[in-house]
């Protein structure tokens, strides 16, 4: 018998030592091994981390005038389970924020610790939205996109997104230099869960670097001002403008309207949004006999002695009738192009031939993009030569069947207006950082495409069409210009040219001895009238008029 106790005390005695000893290993697994896993689990417990955006950089204007900044605003966020009565809340909520009552219950009603109610908000809404006074709503400090010229140059600008990111124009194309360096704040949580305004840990977030830009405010401030009243006066759809340096490519203003506000680009529709003067091809017109005019001074300088008849203003040519504008018999070469004859630009142009025609208008950059520096750009169409039809020939050189963008015909007329180089245009100058030290300069790019004689020769001649041709309400007194007109029937439904949908445009610049402005514009189904020199020429005069005030060029 006592052997028997003696046997199960045994027993017992080493079933306690086994589970002693299991117990002792698990604690040294939990203490060695596994601390560092409670530890986290701990830590996430008891706080909250938030991740902390920067200051993005500035963009100024090349006066230094700020177009796009950050500045402070107000995040609303929710505790739902500190709420007490989350139905009340959300209908003062969605009062206030004039959001919807049901999203904002379902926020407020989620099984979470935290949740946004509301991004970016005013000081003036968190003001209000601190007189409710209720526990389980709290604020945190970040930073908003504010753009304080408002629609000024928001082609140009862009837009970010609620997390400022670019998404638009420059803010997304420079998103890499304007991003700051995200930063991280560790925020406490109390034994209930609750964020606390207290931080454990904070790394401020590095600024975005600044962009500077060739843009001048006032230029832009022209510009736009006028487009939007030429599209009111003559009721058209819409409308653009580009202002550059032909000898560098510097854009000094690029405006399209209708445009919008960046601040709230939401409340715009997205045709608003678009950048016309870079996405947007058109069959050009007349402005695009610059092409012919440039090849045959090039290849076939005999022909400016030349005289050509043009038909009274009716042309049987393969497949079409080609017309002019006015009745015209025999023209010398200047006067074709002063006068903007189709017939006779066709006629010149099929004597050089489709080969050579073809080769200038690839020379002039036709069919690419110029690479501008902004997003969205397109190349325009140009048909192979395989694809030219029998009328081809007659119709291209007189900007048919061809489609090209307003930047695109501002480069090629920059060729004339500079001496002869194909410029890459541009708007950034430089990136520097908020001490001004520079971080990146951007330069001119240019090649030589043209003789000095030849393009002296087409200056002469662009300059005729201003005095005596068809671009006279281009004219400024005291200032040498030289400009083409350009009116191009819109493609119907049917595919065939509308007699009522037409583009009127204008090229030009100044002065003419050493040109140092060239202002492009576009129309788009002025209502009024639809000629390029009834129209866009008077918008040329304008902007041109003020640019010579401003610069005190006379």
């Amino acid at each position: 018998m006592q052997g028997e106790k003696s046997l199960r005390l045994s027993i017992v005695s080493f079933i306690i030592a086994i589970f002693s000893l299991a117990i002792l290993i698990k604690l040294f697994y939990l203490q060695i091994f596994a601390s560092s896993s409670f530890k986290k689990l701990a830590q996430k417990q008891h706080t909250y981390m938030l991740k902390l955006s920067g200051e993005r950089g500035k963009i100024l204007d090349s006066q230094g005038l700020v177009l796009a900044e950050d500045i402070p605003s107000y995040s609303l966020y929710a505790l739902p389970g500190k709420i007490k009565d989350r139905k009340e809340l959300a209908k003062k909520l969605a009062q206030i924020l004039e959001e919807d009552y049901s999203e904002i219950f379902r926020r407020v009603s989620k099984d979470k610790p935290f949740v946004w109610i509301k991004r970016k908000l005013t000081k003036d809404a968190k003001e209000e939205l601190t007189l409710l006074e209720e526990e389980g709503l709290g604020f945190i400090e970040e930073l908003r996109r504010f753009y304080p010229q408002k629609n000024l140059a928001s082609h140009i600008l862009g837009i970010v997104n609620i997390d400022n990111k670019g998404l638009e124009g420059l803010e997304l194309k420079f998103d890499e230099y304007l991003r700051p360096k995200e930063g991280r704040a560790m925020l406490l949580r109390d034994s209930r869960g609750k964020i606390l305004p207290l931080y454990k840990e904070l790394i401020p977030p590095r600024l975005g670097f600044n962009l500077v830009l060739n843009i001048d405010f006032q230029i832009q401030y022209f510009s736009q001002r006028f487009l939007e009243e030429t599209i009111k006066e003559t009721k058209a759809k819409a409308g653009e403008v580009l202002v550059l340096q032909p000898w560098t490519g510097k854009i000094l203003a690029l405006a399209n309207f209708p445009d919008f506000d960046p601040n709230a680009p939401s409340g715009y529709p997205s045709s608003s949004l678009r950048n016309r003067v870079i996405t947007d091809f058109y069959e050009p017109g007349s402005v695009f006999k610059i092409v012919t005019l440039l090849a045959s001074l090039s290849e076939k300088p005999e022909l400016l002695s030349k005289k050509f008849f043009c038909e009274n203003g009716s042309y049987k040519i393969p497949g079409s009738i080609l017309h002019d504008w006015k009745n015209f018999s025999e023209l010398s070469f200047k006067d074709v192009f002063k006068n903007s004859s189709n017939i006779g630009v066709a006629k010149i142009a099929n004597i050089l031939g489709r080969e050579v025609l073809y080769k200038y208008i690839k020379k002039l950059g036709f069919g690419e993009i110029t690479g501008v520096d902004l997003p969205g750009e397109v190349k325009g169409i140009v048909k192979p030569l395989s694809r030219w039809s029998k009328t081809s020939s007659f119709i291209i050189p007189i900007g048919q069947e061809v489609a090209v963008t307003l930047i695109q015909l501002a480069r090629a007329f920059s060729v004339i207006a500079n001496g002869g180089y194909l410029i890459r245009p541009y708007v950034v100058d430089k990136i520097v950082d908020n001490k001004g030290v520079l971080i990146k300069k951007f330069y001119p790019q240019r090649k030589k495409v043209f003789p000095k004689e030849v393009i002296e020769k087409a200056k002469e001649i662009l300059f005729k069409v201003v005095e005596e041709g068809t671009g006279k309400k281009a004219k400024v007194e005291g200032v040498k210009i030289a400009g083409k007109t350009g009116t191009s029937q819109k493609i119907d439904e049917k595919g065939g040219y509308s007699s009522s949908r037409y583009y009127a445009s204008f090229v030009g610049f100044f002065p003419l001895e050493e040109p140092q402005y060239l202002i492009a514009v576009v129309i788009d189904e002025p209502k009024t009238y639809h000629y390029g020199g009834m129209v866009a020429a008077p918008l040329f005069k304008k902007i041109a008029e003020k640019i010579i005030e401003y610069k005190r060029l006379k």
